[in-house]
């Protein structure tokens, strides 16, 4: 069994506290977690409606539903270990930011994508 790598105050939603992730993500998250061997820091997970639109998130994000986190990429290296394990323990669904990896498990959306968050940041 894989350790829980994740605090439930890391889970939930920053705004309000409410949520987390579902069971199923979450293992899955921390097997990636477990075999890239670093730290995975979530800069964003489970979102009420207030705090994702505060964002700017999607009216149909994968963080409303505790499918959906962000995680910290502070250099090249890092982005590749996380990427590597992500795609080695089987999310087929992950986006691409500047500083971070958007990945999720939502299985009302497309499968075996990736993409970039490039255009819309500044």
């Amino acid at each position: 069994m894989t350790k829980n790598y994740f605090s439930r105050k890391e889970e939930a939603c920053r705004c309000c506290g409410c949520g987390g992730l579902v069971p199923d993500f979450r293992d899955k998250l921390n097997e990636a977690r477990e075999l890239a061997g670093i730290p995975f820091i979530l800069t964003s997970a489970f979102r009420c409606e207030k705090h994702n639109q505060e964002v700017g998130g999607s009216a149909t994000s994968s963080h409303l539903a505790g499918c959906a986190v962000d995680i910290k990429c502070a250099d090249a290296w890092s982005r590749f270990k996380i990427l590597s394990a992500l795609l080695e323990v089987g999310f087929q669904r992950i986006g691409i930011g500047r500083n971070f990896i958007h990945v999720d498990d939502d299985l009302t959306k497309s499968r075996g994508v990736i993409w970039d968050y490039y255009s819309k940041e500044k």
